[in-house]
């Protein structure tokens, strides 16, 4: 999670050890879209946390109304319960430890990506007024 990890696993970085940490990639690794999570702590005092996404629902079912040939002569109409559906991605499940390592970590993120957007930001405005400094061309048609 930081760089202090290596030191807690066994290696000190003070007197020249080094551990190293190889990734692998389960079987069943992917990506999700998380657009948020639900959870508290478990029976056995860790941090249970399920990841989940929102969509609208998806059809219970659908109606095709058709001309004696056989063509569709309206749109199709679905028909569904219209509740937003927050499907379960994934659970994780950490120790006090790894949940505050994953805090630091998020913090650790969250802000450069804050700095990230005020700088952008700065510069967009800079660009603003750099064009509105700037004399506009008039193009003259006749």
């Amino acid at each position: 999670m930081d760089e202090d990890d290596t030191s807690k696993a066994g290696g000190d970085p003070s007197n020249g050890q080094e551990l190293r940490f190889t990734y692998v990639k389960s079987n069943f690794f992917r990506v999700i879209h998380a657009d948020g999570a639900w959870g508290g702590i478990s029976p056995r005092g860790d941090i249970h946390v399920s990841f989940y996404n929102e969509r609208g629902a998806l059809p219970d079912s659908s109606i095709i109304t058709l001309a004696a040939d056989g063509k569709p002569t309206k749109p199709e109409v679905a028909q569904s319960s219209g509740t937003i559906i927050r499907e379960i991605e994934c659970d994780v499940v950490l120790d006090l430890a790894a949940a505050i390592g994953l805090r630091k970590w998020l913090d650790n993120h969250i802000n450069e990506l804050n700095r990230v957007i005020k700088e952008a930001e700065g510069q967009q405005k800079q660009n603003d007024q750099k064009s509105l400094k700037e004399p506009s061309t008039k193009v003259r048609i006749s």
